[in-house]
């Protein structure tokens, strides 16, 4: 069945793909977001994600050749993964399963860092992200299926800070690694009363780690900036009339949607 997420989704630049033990998201996880609640039945988890400017690279076409793909959703990168993850509807029947997903209007959200890293996409890093064997700190987190099948679990993914310099550290200009990791409070405080990271992060640009699959201006400023990033966007693909405008960030109020380790909260 896994043969079955890949070859649908590979394609459209979701190329990470791996299964997380149900047993082992239970065991960190609150009641309520266990999956007797989630998805009664659940024996796996198939998360999924991408690495690189695959995805991105499948967004442009895709909004070349439908531009209102563009114009009609606020979030179109978000729409995109949920268009390629409903046509899977049809070869998941007979199966109880339950889509979450990783963007700002799902309706349920789980911590996906976790669930990534128990389904072995990555590993803990300083950066406060997960770190990817190859690709490094340029993945996406983008949708788990919590489905009643047995799958193999996939092996998970050794840590890959140790014995590094830290240019990521010495890069950040807010001091957001002042106790040696990523913070996320130095770091909203000096998103509150500075614009040097509004649209990028010198701290992720500065990894080593998978640095040829590093985003591109456009991606990039789409990522951190969807207000500017969408207005790039459209003028990139040519498009003139949009009546919508891209969201966040927020950043006074975007403390305030984490915890302190800094994940976002449910």
């Amino acid at each position: 069945m896994l043969n079955v997420f890949q070859a649908a989704l590979s394609p459209a630049g979701l190329n990470l793909i791996g299964v997380a033990s149900v047993a082992d998201w239970d065991a960190l996880q609150p009641e309520a977001r266990r999956s007797a609640a989630l998805c009664p039945g659940a024996r796996s988890v198939v998360v999924v994600g991408n690495g690189g400017t695959a995805l991105w690279d499948a967004l442009i076409e895709d909004l070349r050749g439908e531009p209102r793909h563009l114009t009609e959703h606020v979030h179109p990168l978000d729409a995109f993964v949920r268009r390629r993850i409903d046509a899977l509807a049809p070869l998941l029947v007979g199966h109880r399963h339950r889509w979450f997903f990783a963007a700002a209007e799902a309706d349920v959200h789980i911590d996906f860092r976790v669930l990534a890293q128990l389904a072995g996409l990555g590993a803990d890093s300083r950066l406060g992200l997960l770190l990817h064997p190859e690709y490094g700190p340029w993945i996406g987190l983008r949708a788990a299926c919590f489905i009643d099948a047995d799958l193999p679990v996939s092996t998970p993914v050794p840590g890959s800070c140790e014995g590094c310099a830290a240019p990521c550290a010495s890069a950040c200009p807010g001091g957001a690694f002042a106790a040696g990791k990523w913070a996320v409070d130095p770091c909203a405080a000096f998103h509150q009363t500075s614009t040097v990271c509004a649209s990028s992060c010198d701290a992720r640009a500065a990894c080593p780690v998978g640095a040829e699959h590093r985003y591109g201006p456009l991606q990039y400023q789409y990522h951190y900036n969807r207000g500017v990033g969408r207005h790039a966007l459209r003028e990139f693909l040519n498009i003139q009339e949009d009546s919508l405008e891209g969201v966040g960030p927020h950043w006074e109020v975007w403390r305030s949607k984490v915890d302190v380790k800094g994940k976002a909260g449910s």
